[in-house]
């Protein structure tokens, strides 16, 4: 008897848990399709609430701190950036060490460190360049080894020597094989669910295509 109460206990408790995972996909999956529409700050900082409460609400999980990070970058380098660029990427730091608590070792969690770093040179490009620059990429590093697959690795990258000065070994020609690169990985790229990490492609295939002109 006690035997059937146990295994009867345990069924519950996998049902319930069954549930709540549909209904954090489900919650999960509705914000991502909002993150990909959204184009102001606004939007970008309703977001961010709305990533957060899903984190406090479904505990455990890496995806909803990665997601409001995220959100606080797509705010700093939107049209309309905040008035404290460093404050908002304290925030957007601040989350994404609550997802690598939860996730460590990630790559996906060190490339957005490595954007972070990025954001961080539109305040004194000239006086933060070469610092932030190397940040930047030594965030992809761990990300590549973590990861070499991962298509964002270099996306950004490219990204990083694109804005990086000629006489420092930045720019259009040095940056295209690190957009012609992500754009072999995005290729084969799977991500591991619907709600995975899947961004980038769109734009780095732009520059990628320009790289050929």
């Amino acid at each position: 008897m006690k035997k059937i109460i146990l295994t009867s206990i345990i069924v519950l408790v996998a049902l319930i848990s069954f549930a709540g995972e549909k209904e954090y996909t489900k919650a999960m999956e509705k914000n991502l399709q909002e993150l990909e529409k959204a184009n102001s700050a606004e939007e970008y900082l309703q977001l961010v609430n709305a990533f957060l409460r899903i984190a406090e609400e479904q505990e455990g999980h890496w995806l909803p701190y990665y997601y409001a990070a995220y959100s606080f970058l797509n705010h700093v380098f939107s049209e309309d950036q905040p008035e404290s660029i460093d404050e908002t990427l304290d925030k957007a730091d601040a989350y994404l060490e609550k997802a690598r608590q939860i996730s460590p070792e990630n790559s996906e969690i060190e490339v957005l460190q490595g954007w972070i770093y990025q954001g961080r040179i539109q305040v004194d490009p000239m006086g933060r360049g070469k610092k932030f620059s190397q940040k930047a990429s030594a965030s992809f590093g761990k990300a590549q080894n973590l990861n070499p697959d991962n298509p964002r690795i270099y996306f950004l990258n490219g990204q990083n020597v694109l804005f990086t000065p000629e006489m420092f070994g930045g720019g259009k020609e040095a940056a295209c094989p690190y957009f012609l690169k992500a754009k072999e990985k995005y290729s084969t790229f799977e991500p591991a669910s619907s709600i995975s990490p899947n961004w980038g492609e769109e734009y780095n295939n732009k520059q990628a295509s320009s790289c050929k002109k």
